[in-house]
């Protein structure tokens, strides 16, 4: 089997990062918390990282627990921020 070329590869893993990003978004949006909704999910070779802000710890755990059950993730990243309401 003949290994594909360069540009050919870098095409296939920018649809591989967008397809995980997805994936990622759809998983955080069937939580049925608004705040995970809104999250930003940056993939890159299989880093990951998770941008937003949320109001409470609990919402934080919860995404990054999302995420570690996904499979494709070589690293995550973890950006999100807890705000208070006050």
């Amino acid at each position: 089997m003949i290994a594909p070329a360069a540009p050919q590869r870098a095409t296939m893993a920018l649809v591989a990062d967008r397809l995980l990003a997805r994936q990622i978004s759809t998983q955080l949006a069937e939580t049925n918390r608004a705040n995970l909704r809104r999250l930003s999910v940056d993939v890159r070779g299989g880093e990951v990282t998770l941008r937003g802000l949320v109001s409470s710890f609990y919402e934080k755990q919860i995404a990054i627990q999302t995420c570690r059950l996904m499979s494709g993730i070589d690293c995550l990243i973890d950006a999100v921020e807890v705000t208070s309401a006050n």
